[in-house]
């Protein structure tokens, strides 16, 4: 199973009862198809970079959750026909573990590029005398 991340932007005119119906809807319908909603996370009313369907406001909604690739097509066709839904989009979320290795990879190519200093270079680098960078007081 696959995790992924679903952003849900509901309409404003919706009661805290109708989006709490929106969420228990979603969630059954993610376990009916054989996933597991490990979070959700609701934002709020926030205003819309644009207007949708002549709304200015919107309420963010947040799921995490692991389904199998079959089953994410029926998900968002269920998504999709929620009306108080203004838009929607699905995500899959990367391993972490892939981006981990590739940062090691990128590190070691750069430590090999660069060249080691000469003995000679760090002992010119020094300061020879600290008269300057003393303290006063």
């Amino acid at each position: 199973m696959n995790q992924y991340e679903l952003g849900m932007v509901l309409r404003s005119t919706l009661t805290e009862e109708e989006v709490s119906q929106v969420i228990e809807n979603v969630k059954s319908r993610i376990a009916e198809l054989g996933g597991e909603c490990t979070g959700t996370n609701l934002w709020g009313k926030r205003r819309l970079a644009h207007p949708i369907n002549k709304q200015t406001e919107g309420i963010y909604v947040f799921f995490n959750f692991s389904l199998s690739p079959q089953s994410v097509k029926e998900l968002v066709r269920t998504v999709q026909f929620i009306d108080s839904a203004l838009r929607h989009i699905l995500v899959k979320e990367e391993k972490k573990k892939v981006a981990v290795k590739e940062n090691k990879s990128v590190e070691a190519t750069v430590i090999e590029d660069s060249p080691e200093p000469q003995p000679e270079e760090v002992e010119a680098s020094e300061p020879e005398s600290n008269d300057e960078q003393t303290p006063s007081e």
